[in-house]
């Protein structure tokens, strides 16, 4: 039995319309699709994925998307940035953002700290979760 992947991304929207995504969802996919953001696979209602990325759930259809390795960590969680003898800043703060950059076939994060997010992307090599 094949199952779908966990984290994926949506680099683009289908030409042939909206039937992928559940009709109460159309409005926050248009929003976040397409783009480079990586949503995590939480479960499933009916014939729909529901996908979340933070705050936001959408309801799609298994179609369409790229599956990317996930790193276990999604927007929201507490992470430590570590300094890596003075490379990074140290700090704690909440994953913002979460990206897949193809180019070099990882997932980047942007931290929130201080009810700032923060310019500079970091990868899992530079974060640690906090609280778990």
């Amino acid at each position: 039995m094949r199952t779908e992947p966990t984290y994926r991304v949506y680099p683009w929207w289908p030409a042939d319309g909206d039937a992928w995504v559940h009709p109460d969802d159309v409005r926050l996919a248009r929003r976040l699709i397409p783009s480079t953001r990586v949503f995590r696979r939480v479960g499933r209602e009916g014939a729909y994925l529901v996908l979340s990325y933070g705050k936001h759930r959408l309801r799609v259809k298994p179609t369409l998307r790229k599956a990317v390795p996930g790193d276990g960590l999604d927007v929201g969680d507490r992470v430590e940035v570590c300094s890596h003898n003075g490379r990074n800043r140290p700090l704690v703060g909440t994953i913002g953002d979460m990206r897949w950059n193809a180019r070099y076939g990882v997932i980047q994060y942007r931290v929130r700290s201080r009810n700032m997010t923060l310019a500079r992307r970091y990868t899992i090599d530079d974060l640690r979760p906090v609280g778990r």
